[in-house]
């Protein structure tokens, strides 16, 4: 499985900053991807005033795919990106996500067709981001977190492992609908998985429900889930909580495809990959 082409996907909007830190963890992995795709939902800040001085160091492709800015089209962003993308295999990192530097090695050794490896990832505090964001940049060793975050935190992530290890044989002897809930915070799948079901579901426009619903169509077409270990946990970067999702305006549409894709087997989605709800124009930029 080492050998098989990685596309990193990260769809992005402002705080990239953030974006920065998780470019530093792809420059430090153990097996490097074929590619990382920053997919744009339309950011007023630049990319390359973030990872331009550290591009040159990167082994692997860079594109930035943009869209214009019309309110929170996750959805699409994503289904732009995977429309570019090279790799057989598939890793979605929210930018707002670090990493140890065995996380694409351990994706890689536990990937498997007709499955999904689910990442977790421990939120910070303010003060540790800030820590964590001016060690990244000097040392470059994401061992550093050993020294920033408590100890609790790794406590934390054990027991997350056990209940989505629960939740999975759970699912195998049919004991739960479906395994482990998928969030777009860090994951893997291959491509033709991706493909399987139309990707993401473009009608879900604004923020909440597109992973979970992603996750119900891929557990309905067969593509079963797994968790993922790595020898240290991956931590997701403080940032102010948006008042804009504390409810979902998708949450009807979500219950309704919900008993279509449990009852019907109905898991491809009408507008996704292979026919985009939007018509308005991407830009593709090739940084390296």
């Amino acid at each position: 499985m080492e050998n098989i082409k990685v596309s990193v996907i990260v769809p992005v909007y402002n705080r990239l900053e953030h974006l920065r830190a998780l470019f530093i963890c792809l420059l430090n992995q153990k097996i490097q991807p074929y590619e990382l795709i920053i997919t744009d939902d339309g950011s007023s800040e630049k990319v390359l005033d973030y990872i331009g001085d550290l591009i040159e160091k990167a082994k692997f492709k860079i594109k930035h795919i943009y869209q214009e800015d019309r309110g929170f089209r996750k959805t699409r962003a994503l289904n732009n990106a995977v429309r570019e993308s090279e790799g057989e295999y598939l890793i979605f990192c929210d930018q707002d996500l670090i990493f140890p530097n065995d996380y694409i090695e351990k994706m890689l050794r536990n990937a498997k067709k007709n499955e999904y490896l689910m990442g977790r990832a421990h939120n910070t505090e303010f003060e540790e981001k800030k820590l964590i964001l001016e060690k990244l940049n000097r040392t470059k060793d994401y061992c550093i977190i050993k020294e920033i975050v408590p100890q609790k935190y790794f406590e934390n992530m054990l027991h997350q492992y056990r209940l989505d290890k629960k939740r999975r044989i759970l699912q195998r002897f049919c004991l739960n609908k479906r395994g482990i809930r998928l969030a777009g915070m860090s994951y893997g799948l291959f491509k033709e998985d991706y493909l399987k079901v139309n990707g993401y579901d473009e009608k879900y426009q604004g923020w909440g429900y597109e992973d979970d619903d992603f996750g119900n169509r891929l557990c309905v077409s067969g593509v079963k889930s797994r968790e993922l270990k790595t020898d240290l946990i991956q931590l997701h970067l403080y940032h102010l909580f948006d008042p804009s999702k504390k409810k979902s305006l998708n949450e009807e549409y979500y219950y309704e495809r919900k008993k279509e894709i449990f009852k019907r087997k109905d898991y491809f989605c009408k507008y996704g990959i292979k026919n985009s709800l939007d018509g308005d124009k991407v830009s593709k930029y090739t940084l390296k």
